[in-house]
């Protein structure tokens, strides 16, 4: 979570390319944001060297990595940056266990345990403060953009101008030059505190973070879910509807399991056993 915070805090350093490839990104994924969905899961793994003669890399192997990688890349059909297996969850503290809410209840595999999803509320819209400095201030962003955008060809004319010369210098001097591009600032000096459980409650930014979705969405929410997995869809439809409401239509596991009541026409199957079978 820390990580995420950090990211967004210093999204302009990150986002930092030369005017071309600043130009190029605009121009594809205008608005772009930088973002991770993390996975988080409990259990074994081998680690082990795989490759050839040619290339070797160390890798981890298990059920456990796979599963971890599921969480990751499901982190975007549940629209949410974070999913917890219930393994993981089972370990957590009643301090931060207490925010985590149960998404979803599902059987990967035929070998595969039935097992629950949770997530920690995060909102990644959120305005983090930091100190700007002058050149990371909004307004020169949003110079910075446009400029990437209206001058892209230009930009590449420049940067190849700037290339030839460098070379002219390099041909005239026995000591090859250095070309530094120029950075907005320096790299940031990033400071976590160390770990308390305290950090919870009292950390602003993490705080912030979950902010958006209230205890009161979440004892609807809770209500929903538990609907959901006893069989009540219509029941259920309506909670998940409800929280739609409450969150201006933003929250992505309402939206899906919606999705799934509603391709069965909100009746649940007669061998519904309180999980989803995803195989």
């Amino acid at each position: 979570l820390k990580t995420m915070v950090e990211m967004i805090r210093h999204e302009d350093f990150i986002c930092n390319f030369s005017p071309t490839a600043l130009g190029a990104l605009y121009e594809r994924m205008p608005r772009y944001k930088c973002r991770i969905g993390c996975g988080l899961h409990f259990g074994w793994a081998v680690e082990g060297a795989i490759g050839s003669d040619k290339k070797i890399d160390a890798s981890y192997i298990s059920p456990h990595v796979n599963w971890s990688e599921f969480l990751e890349s499901s982190t975007k059909e549940y629209d949410v940056p974070i999913l917890l297996s219930e393994p993981f969850y089972k370990l957590l503290s009643p301090n931060v266990a207490k925010y985590c809410r149960k998404v979803d209840s599902i059987r990967k595999s035929e070998t595969d345990e039935i097992t629950a999803l949770y997530t920690y509320d995060t909102n990644l819209d959120l305005n983090i403060e930091k100190e700007l400095l002058p050149n990371f201030t909004e307004e020169a962003q949003e110079r910075r953009r446009t400029q990437a955008l209206n001058n892209k060809k230009a930009a590449s004319n420049l940067l190849q101008k700037q290339q030839s010369n460098l070379n002219l210098r390099k041909s005239k001097t026995a000591v090859p030059a250095k070309h530094t591009p120029k950075v907005l600032g320096e790299a940031p000096d990033i400071v976590l505190p160390p770990f308390t459980v305290d950090i919870w409650e009292n950390d602003q930014d993490i705080v912030r973070l979950r902010c958006h979705f209230t205890p009161e969405m979440r004892v609807v929410w809770d209500k929903g879910v538990d609907a959901f997995i006893a069989g009540d869809w219509m029941m259920a439809r309506e909670q998940f509807n409800l929280v739609l409401t409450m969150t201006e239509q933003k929250d992505g596991p309402s939206k899906l399991l919606l999705s799934k009541i509603e391709s069965f026409n909100c009746i649940a199957p007669p061998d519904w056993s309180g999980h989803r079978c995803l195989y």
